[in-house]
């Protein structure tokens, strides 16, 4: 590698280890703490502000780790691939997958999604690709739960994903909603609102919270 192509890649990687630094150590600390702050009261807003807050930590928290790998890498010569890309301006659940935790999603897309629907077609296991696409969104996520641990939250949070997915493959499909209004500024941004909270909603049960939530609902 030629010097001055060296020297810009390793000053980027610094500058990605010190937000890296900044994400984990500060911002990510910050949000814990109010973390803990919360009382688990059982309620409805109590499981609001959780969610919010938990989402913000495990971005944080998770981005942090990645910036400072992507950073190392830089300054050893070595270009690796960026792990988020925006994923809060997602604005379709499929869209978030093309921007979160990006080596993962797209191991997944291409050693499980791609080739379970290739086997799906290829030995007709349902009658239309709509069908084949869905069961092969729902396998892929929850793959990628399991990936994660064999945890309930873990396996639930992935088919909590691959219902999602599989939902909105149907809806950009059958919906002329959709077909007709995707492109517009309104639509677009209620649409990334949905996401968002959806999501979150995935990061929630992602944290095994709503079963300690219920412990304490049967406990009064």
């Amino acid at each position: 590698m030629p010097r001055k192509e060296y020297l810009e890649l390793a000053g980027d990687g610094v500058y990605r280890i010190v937000l890296g630094l900044l994400y984990k150590v500060v911002l990510s600390t910050y949000v814990y703490q109010m973390l803990l702050a919360l009382n688990n009261t059982g309620t409805v807003i109590y499981s609001i502000k959780y969610m919010y807050l938990y989402t913000l930590y495990l971005f944080f928290d998770f981005a942090g780790y990645s910036l400072m790998a992507v950073g190392s890498s830089n300054i050893l010569g070595i270009q690796t691939p960026m792990n988020f890309n925006k994923p809060f301006l997602s604005v379709d659940i499929k869209d978030f997958w093309t921007r979160w935790h990006i080596t993962l999603s797209t191991w997944l897309r291409d050693f499980v999604f791609s080739r379970v629907l290739m086997q799906a077609i290829r030995k007709k296991w349902f009658k239309n690709r709509l069908h084949n696409a869905t069961y092969a969104y729902m396998v892929n996520m929850l793959v990628m739960g399991f990936w994660h641990g064999l945890s309930v939250s873990y396996i639930v949070y992935g088919f909590y994903h691959g219902v999602l997915m599989a939902g909105f493959e149907v809806y950009q499909k059958k919906s002329n909603f959709y077909k007709k209004n995707k492109n517009k500024n309104w639509y677009k941004l209620l649409s990334w609102f949905v996401t968002m909270n959806l999501v979150m909603i995935g990061f929630f049960i992602f944290s095994g919270e709503p079963y300690k939530i219920l412990l304490t609902i049967l406990k009064r």
